[in-house]
């Protein structure tokens, strides 16, 4: 089995870690007795403390004058022990700061904020290197550089009825998104839902931001309603950039949504969803798999979901069982090369009483490919008979996320399993095995 160079480095970062912080202790809470039991409803996604700290006092000084900092480290390292179109091991690994201004506390406006943040991506793809599947199994593979990122401006108004965002942002980054969806290592889940990036060249997500402008409302504590505008430049996405292009040269990229989320106010006592449906639409150039004429635009539209069905204990106890799931689809097969994609979801977090944070998770990814894009290969095929034709491609992925130090340090046992890699069937079935690990400094 071929390995990177440079993959131990990760993992002994994890063990220096681990060493360095055994003495303190691992997840608790405060008795029953002083615990707060206000009436606050079902989180899904639970406050992190930090691995280092309060950095000897700066995190704190820096938060009391309206400065948040927050540095984060990544690291996916797996290996296809079987199948694939050659066994290897590769990481991938992120690391990420991220500086926000509360101007309000700075004493410059109110409602407002600032974001500023950068990566630094490092690795290698398994996917790319030697499964050669479509739905790449490592969610922090790309852009292996640095990356400027965030220059956001965020306004709110209304008692945070209304926000205002403007700046280099990603529209992943707000559209699209489920709390659960972040549990998986697969990156046809994790971030969003993958599909719509084959079909829309200017659909971004983290390290890649773009010039943009975001208006949220909510009518109601439940609901909201949401609309981007974004340059649709895919060419920004070049490393050689570093993020820093801020150029705005390309097409015209528009996306709704409104979403429903029953239960989610304190003093809520039932269970927990959210219900999100939207349009997208790209003004780029595509081509026609059918004649190989370019025509200008193309659109798209979804819906997900994630619903907490049992609850384990109080709601401020954060420990329940849910389901999730998405669907997407861009009907224009002659232009769209993965028209239909679903995720589903099942998903546990604290199972075991003593490990209330501990997250189970069990989900499977699907993508078609265009039946035109095949009509298309098929005639390849003809001139080229080692040319594949592309059906569909399914991964499952069963994943631990085993919470230390109250989610300041994580460690995740990851199976996937890759059926029909790259769609064609050419390539065997590939298992994936390895773990994701992840510390919040």
């Amino acid at each position: 089995m071929r390995t990177e160079s440079w993959t131990h480095a990760p993992l002994l970062i994890v063990v220096f870690l681990c060493t360095t912080f055994v003495t303190r202790a691992d997840e608790t809470e405060a008795p029953a007795g002083t615990r707060s039991l206000a009436p606050l409803p079902f989180q899904l996604v639970l406050p992190r403390e930090h691995l280092l700290g309060d950095w000897s006092g700066t995190r704190t000084w820096l938060e009391d004058r309206g400065i948040t900092p927050t540095l984060t480290f990544v690291t996916d390292s797996l290996g296809n022990p079987t199948g694939g179109r050659k066994h290897g091991f590769t990481t991938a690994n992120n690391v990420g700061l991220d500086l926000n201004f509360d101007l309000e506390k700075l004493g410059v406006i109110e409602g407002g904020s600032f974001l500023l943040s950068m990566s630094y991506r490092f690795g290698g793809s398994l996917s790319a290197n030697y499964i050669h599947n479509v739905f790449t199994v490592q969610q922090v593979f790309g852009g292996e550089t640095f990356h400027l990122i965030n220059i956001t401006y965020l306004q709110k108004l209304f008692d945070d009825r209304v926000e205002l965002r403007l700046g280099r942002i990603a529209t992943g980054d707000d559209f699209l998104v489920s709390p659960y969806n972040y549990v998986f290592v697969q990156n046809g889940f994790d971030g969003n839902p993958v599909s719509i990036f084959f079909n829309s060249p200017s659909m971004t997500a983290y390290p890649n931001d773009t010039w943009g402008a975001l208006v949220k409302v909510r009518p109601t504590g439940r609901t909201y309603i949401m609309g981007g505008v974004y340059n649709g430049d895919p060419s920004i996405r070049s490393n050689d950039h570093h993020g820093a292009d801020f150029s705005m040269d390309g097409p015209v990229f528009a996306i709704g949504e409104v979403s429903y989320q029953p239960n989610s106010l304190p003093g809520d006592r039932g269970l927990l969803g959210n219900y999100k449906a939207g349009f997208w639409y790209d003004n780029s150039l595509y081509t026609d798999f059918n004649t190989g004429a370019v025509n200008r635009g193309n659109w798209g539209f979804y819906g997900m979901f994630d619903q907490v069905l049992v609850r384990f204990g109080e709601p401020a106890s954060h420990r329940g069982f849910g389901v999730a799931g998405s669907f997407l689809a861009s009907p224009d097969q002659s232009i769209s090369q993965m028209p239909y994609f679903f995720t589903a979801a099942l998903v546990t977090r604290g199972i075991f009483p003593l490990r209330r944070r501990d997250i189970i998770g069990l989900g499977v990814v699907y993508g078609h490919f265009s039946n035109d894009l095949q009509n298309s290969q098929r005639r390849a095929q003809q001139l080229d008979p080692n040319l594949g034709v592309q059906s569909h491609e399914t991964v499952v992925e069963l994943t631990y996320r085993l919470a230390l130090f109250k989610s300041a340090l994580y460690v995740q046992p990851d199976l996937q399993y890759v059926f029909r890699p790259g769609g064609t069937g050419r390539i065997s079935d590939a298992l994936v095995l390895g773990a994701q690990v992840a510390a919040n400094f």
